[in-house]
């Protein structure tokens, strides 16, 4: 089974990670808003990429970098 891995970065050190099976993300696109999944394509985590990479079965990584409150702060979302 599939699974999507978040890992999150503070200031280039591992903070903390977790796994969902990818089929919760294919629900999430089922239950949210079109504007919802925009918004997250134009941030750089597109979810029907996502799907679609689980789907022919070949590797997706993707990383969106924040900046909360002065600290830098990284994403990534990777297809596992």
């Amino acid at each position: 089974m599939a699974k999507v891995k978040i890992e999150k970065f503070i200031d280039g050190k591992h903070e903390t990670s977790f796994s969902v099976p990818a089929f919760v993300l294919g629900i999430a696109r089922t239950l949210l808003p079109e504007s919802a999944l925009s918004s997250l394509a134009n941030s750089g985590i597109n979810v029907r990429e996502i799907l679609e990479a689980r789907d022919k079965g070949v590797a997706y990584a993707t990383s969106v970098d924040v900046c909360e409150h002065g600290i830098n702060k990284k994403v990534v979302v990777s297809l596992a």
